[in-house]
């Protein structure tokens, strides 16, 4: 058995797992792999109505195909809602001969004929994705280039995820870049925050030296000065406030 429970703050409330409610096997079935063994994302479309509900491919999954429980990992719906519904601790059953080397990434519709995902189906994919290249225990999956659609995997004989895929693939990874160009500036705009407040303490720090020096060349005035009508050398006096200073 394998149950790896994940979090995902970037999806916020559009994560939903129901992994435990779910008709059929979702933490063994097909069979459990290492996540080592893990290098593609597999994008599917589910080839129905975007009215589609996980169960409705789950019951298909087992009663039409005769499978154990269904057959990818996450489900992506029409408004962005992303089902966690099969372990990504498991193979499942997606791509033909390369289910332990992939997580299935399913979005809910029928994308041909210039059909695409929702901005919302596209947005949620990406902040899943991102989630996953970044996940420290998949190590050998960590760069946008291992998206995969089905048909592009070797040895698939299929049109999934559908013949707009180079379409909305584009606009997938162009949300990448534009995620990565907001990050950039606000780590350059960061840096500027951090240079201007340095450069402020270092003015403030340059201001008390002048005034310490000041106070010092006061003092050495003094110390070459007569003594006093009292006859006290005050030179131990000006040596001990010179320490104070510094």
């Amino acid at each position: 058995m394998s149950r790896i429970d994940l979090n995902i703050p970037s999806l916020g409330g559009k994560f939903i797992d129901i992994r435990d409610t779910l008709p059929g096997d979702c933490f063994n079935w097909s069979w459990v792999r290492s996540l080592s063994q893990v290098k593609y994302l597999a994008i599917h479309h589910s080839g129905g109505p975007d009215t589609q509900t996980p169960n409705d491919i789950a019951d298909f999954h087992i009663n039409k195909n005769g499978w154990g429980g269904i057959g990818y990992h996450f489900l992506i719906a029409k408004d962005g809602t992303v089902y966690y519904v099969g372990d990504i601790g498991t193979a499942r059953a997606n791509v033909a001969t390369l289910n332990e080397q992939v997580i299935g990434i399913c979005l809910i519709g029928n994308f041909v004929d210039g059909n695409l995902p929702s901005a919302e189906q596209l947005d949620s994919t990406n902040k899943l994705c991102n989630f996953l290249i970044n996940f420290p225990d998949l190590p050998n999956l960590n760069s946008w280039d291992n998206i995969r659609g089905h048909k592009e995997l070797p040895g698939q004989s299929t049109t999934c995820p559908g013949d707009s895929w180079d379409a909305w693939k584009e606009k997938l990874l162009s949300l990448k870049e534009n995620k990565d160009s907001e990050v950039l500036k606000s780590q350059i705009e960061g840096l500027q925050t951090t240079l201007a407040s340095l450069n402020q303490q270092v003015i403030l720090l340059q201001e008390a030296i002048l005034e310490k020096d000041a106070q010092i060349n006061d003092l050495r005035k003094k110390a070459i000065a007569p003594e006093s009508e009292s006859g006290v050398d005050t030179t131990l006096t000006i040596i001990g406030v010179l320490i104070l200073l510094y």
